[in-house]
């Protein structure tokens, strides 16, 4: 990666990054951490089309969504959008680690999601989320290492044991590479260095937790889309690609690069 300044037409601009999310940020569509759950109707693109698509998750999965709409929209589906933030699809606990406390309302929320896209009958499901969560096991003990990653793979199998009750096509989409820094704040504090606030590839990609999620998916035998190269095609990482904001902080995309992402997702589903 040859280092350069932060381009003068940066879309969205460091002062209008954090705020370039997805709609159902706006419109109160994606259910917030330790929140009751959002109660609007969360569908998108052509409403009155019969072909839906889902996209389910946590905050990771609705970064997707700019990219999943354009698409709905291309092929004239529904398009519903079932997120809620630190809330695993995976069907574990979800531990706060900043509260110590098990997040209940994740399960109900889960649960009660998972009925729902059973009772749609979509034709494809994308379900996605974060490789970064906290989980416990008995005796409310966190779990590290090799145990947690077995506690994800377990729940990963039975929540797309019934996403594949209410779907031919159910996908997994892995996590994007990740930022150590906070990339609209640490370029404001470097706009002539690009690459003072890149990642290296070995801390922005986990190539242990892709190759699980690939393992659960050919089990499952259901497709498995893996973004890494279309967000990190360089060492070290840029958050900055052409001249759009790759990031909102460090661990979700702008709604702009996200959209522009359309093409590969499309092609992929």
């Amino acid at each position: 990666m040859v280092d350069r300044p932060v381009p003068s037409n940066l879309k969205p601009s460091l002062e209008n990054a954090k705020t370039d999310r997805p709609k159902p940020y706006i419109d109160r569509c994606h259910t917030q951490q330790n929140l009751t759950a959002s109660k609007a109707t969360c569908l998108y693109g052509d409403v009155t089309a019969k072909p839906t698509i889902v996209l389910f998750g946590d905050s990771h999965a609705l970064s997707w969504f700019p990219a999943v709409e354009a698409y709905a929209k291309l092929k004239k589906w529904r398009f519903y959008s079932l997120t809620m933030s630190s809330c695993w699809p995976s069907d574990i606990p979800a531990w706060n680690s900043t509260t110590h406390k098990l997040m209940t309302n994740c399960a109900i929320w889960r649960n009660n999601t998972l009925n729902q896209i059973v009772k749609l009958h979509p034709a494809y499901i994308l379900v996605s989320g974060t490789r970064g969560f906290e989980t416990i096991g008995p005796g409310n003990v966190v779990l590290k290492g090799q145990a947690r990653a077995n506690a994800w793979e377990a729940g990963m199998f039975r929540t797309i044991d019934r996403l594949k009750l209410a779907s031919k096509h159910v996908i997994l989409l892995s996590d994007t590479p990740a930022s150590i820094f906070d990339p609209p704040v640490c370029l404001a504090m470097h706009l002539k260095s690009v690459l003072a606030c890149s990642t290296p590839v070995e801390r922005a990609v986990s190539t242990a937790w892709l190759a699980i999620e690939k393992a659960v998916a050919d089990r499952e035998k259901i497709s498995w889309i893996d973004p890494t190269l279309w967000v990190c095609s360089t060492n070290p990482c840029p958050p900055i690609v052409g001249n759009t904001m790759i990031y909102v902080d460090g661990g979700h995309m702008t709604a702009t690069f996200a959209l522009s992402l359309e093409k590969r997702l499309a092609s992929k589903i």
